[in-house]
């Protein structure tokens, strides 16, 4: 009986299991896609549209001009219309724009762009939907002779677009208008709103025309560039941003025949002699872990590691948490994996060999706490501290040879007679088999061996013909419009974080003018964040770009209250990859400790910015304080001339004149 009552209850419990689409995912999860607070949804319905037709236009190669006129249509209900001058839109392909989820053109590229998922769009028509219960109007040409005019609603079952109603009609116009409206949202010129982010999004879009319209006034932010961007091209993935599983993926839908010919044709920087070279660090790691638990693993790690982590232990253990040395000595064990993490550990021991050498004992008994520090923290501080660029430099060069060349370990072991020819031979032809094999074939153990041994060989970075930054001519054109007494932009060579991911960063500081935003008595440091030019309003606390610009030592460069005084901070991350914190895509996962890489350029660059603007303003503090010496002088001139005449004899006027001439 109770048997049958256990049968019974575990069907129950999969009555109500049924398949979800991603519509509904997001029908139920709005804020996912930005559409939380009122204020927040608007700005959101806004930036999907704006940033659509702006990579419409540039990808056509069209200098846009895009109008945007938000009204009020009722108490709590508003109308949204979006016009642009871009390519259009087939009939065909506009229900699965706006109506379909996860459909676009773009996630499956490896290229710099505003937008990735083929979410936007849709949400807007979702976000219309779910509020007003209405569809969006679409009206597109391509410049054909022939105007369409659809409404669009979801199914949201279906994940699928319906086209509500359809007309055509004659005209020669190109171009793009959207039209819905909206409830749950709200309009203000407030610092998350539309007005701000058009305002911005106009500064790092300088080829743009972009108009707003709204319940005021009518605004024209005028573009100050009349050159259309140069597209970014896709990439192909490099090897050090290669995880194991996209290998795979990435075996799974090659059209190469070999997995030595996959690599080569799939993956940039990877050449055949690099494929050549590769065999030697696949041997190099499976001798390695051949010999993983043996009595020799002391010795195969002397072969393995240029660095003897034993010696610095024994010199400047005391230094450091007893626990950190057993984790380090833990991560040598599980060598080659934790190899990236056991070369944090060697900055930092690399470091302390450098403090101890230079500073005194009383200084180092200051910082002695420090020592016990995680590696990225304990870099944190000495960075500000003690370290410049060129020190770094040379630490990370030294890094690059913490272990030893392949041919130098396979040699170390043959003349301590630990392998033999023989053996070497049965390995390299596993290792041959293992590239000539069919791509399909591959298993997570292959692919985890060939993207370890990636890792650690040496290759050139990223192309980064897949990044577009607008520039410091550009930057400094449109910060140009809060007419500053200062301004300084940088445009960084690009780098790469998590391996190989490509990102660069650009910066500018403005003082002075219409710098800064406004505040109760005076104009206070404002902080643009831009993530592939687009403006980000929202999550500025929990924000990398906002904690770096923070983390900066402004006193150090003249102001003497980073809150109270008239800066904008404009800072552009571009990437083919964006590191995100959330799919609201309005914060940048980036710290000390996170994509330190990002991090520290942002950092680096408005240091770099900021000792020009140490410059100006010691300039003006030098001025104005001679300035003040002047008057006090000239204050007390005709005394001093009525003094020195009747001692000298000399005429008063004459006296006067000199002193007033020698202070010119």
């Amino acid at each position: 009986m109770a048997e049958d009552t256990n049968a019974v209850v575990e069907e129950s419990l999969f009555d109500e299991f049924k398949e979800h689409s991603i519509s509904e995912f997001f029908r139920k999860n709005r804020h996912m896609l930005g559409y939380s607070g009122r204020l927040r949804s608007m700005t959101t319905i806004v930036h999907e549209l704006v940033t659509n037709s702006l990579d419409a236009c540039e990808e056509s190669e069209i200098l846009p001009e895009i109008a945007v006129e938000i009204k009020k249509i009722g108490s709590e209900t508003f109308g949204v219309n979006i016009e642009d001058n871009g390519p259009g839109i087939p009939p065909e392909f506009v229900p699965k724009v706006f109506g379909k989820m996860l459909a676009g053109s773009k996630l499956h590229r490896l290229v710099q762009s505003r937008g990735q998922q083929g979410i936007g769009a849709a949400g807007v028509l979702l976000f219309a939907q779910m509020t007003t219960g209405k569809p969006l109007k679409i009206t597109t040409s391509t410049g054909n002779g022939t105007i369409y005019e659809m409404e669009i609603k979801m199914s949201i079952e279906r994940n699928e677009g319906d086209v509500v109603s359809e007309k055509t009609r004659e005209g020669f116009w190109r171009g793009t208008r959207v039209e819905g409206e909206f409830k749950d949202v709200t309009y203000n010129r407030r610092e998350q709103g539309p007005f701000e982010y058009l305002r911005r999004i106009s500064l790092s879009a300088p080829h743009a025309k972009i108009t707003l319209e709204d319940p005021e006034e009518t605004i024209v932010f005028e573009r100050t560039v009349n050159d259309i961007p140069e597209r970014p091209e896709v990439m192909k993935p490099h090897p050090y941003g290669l995880t194991t599983d996209e290998l795979l993926h990435i075996s799974r839908v090659t059209d190469s025949s070999r997995v030595s010919s996959m690599l080569n044709n799939e993956l940039s920087r990877v050449t055949m002699k690099r494929i050549k070279e590769l065999e030697e660090y696949v041997l190099r790691d499976t001798l390695l872990e051949n010999y993983r638990s043996s009595v020799f693993w002391d010795t195969i790690v002397s072969c393995y590691l240029n660095f003897d982590f034993t010696k610095y232990f024994d010199i400047y253990g005391h230094y450091f948490d007893k626990k950190e040395i057993e984790d380090v000595k833990q991560l040598i064990n599980g060598l080659p994996e934790g190899l990236g993490e056991l070369k944090t550990y060697c900055m930092k021991y690399l470091v302390t060999q450098y403090l101890v050498q230079k500073l005194d004992d009383e200084e180092l008994k200051e910082i002695k706490n420090h020592f016990k520090k995680k590696p990225e923290n304990f870099m944190e501080y000495m960075d500000k501290k003690y370290l410049n660029a060129s020190l770094l430099d040379e630490f990370r060069r030294k890094l690059k040879d913490i272990t030893k060349s392949p041919a130098e370990f396979v040699k170390s072991l043959v003349d301590l007679a630990m392998v033999s020819d023989t053996e070497l031979e049965k390995y390299r032809k596993a290792i041959r088999d293992l590239l000539k094999k069919n791509p399909k074939e591959m298993t997570w153990k292959d692919s985890e061996v060939i993207v370890n041994v990636l890792q650690d060989m040496d290759f050139m970075a990223p192309s980064t013909v897949g990044l577009r930054p607008i520039g410091e001519e550009n930057i400094e054109k449109s910060l140009n419009t809060l007419e500053p007494e200062f301004l300084k932009t940088l445009t960084r060579k690009p780098k790469t974080y998590k391996g190989g991911v490509p990102f660069a960063v650009e910066v500018g500081l403005a003082y002075g003018g219409e710098a800064g935003r406004s505040g109760d008595e005076s104009r206070k440091m404002e902080i643009m964040r831009f993530s592939n030019h687009v403006p980000l309003l929202f999550d500025t606390s929990g924000c990398g770009l906002t904690n770096a610009v923070k983390s900066v030592n402004w006193r150090r460069y003249g102001l003497r209250n980073d809150e109270d005084a008239p800066v904008t901070v404009f800072v552009n991350l571009i990437s083919t990859h964006i590191p995100y914190t959330s799919a609201g895509k309005q914060a940048i996962a980036s710290s000390n400790e996170e994509n330190e890489e990002i991090f520290n350029e942002i950092r680096q660059s408005l240091m770099i910015c900021a000792r020009d603007l140490e410059k100006h303003i010691s300039k003006i503090r030098k001025e104005k304080e001679e300035e003040q010496k002047r008057k006090y002088v000239m204050k007390y001139a005709v005394i001093f001339a009525e003094g020195l005449a009747s001692i000298t004899g000399r005429p008063k006027e004459e006296i006067e004149a000199n002193v007033v001439n020698l202070l010119r």
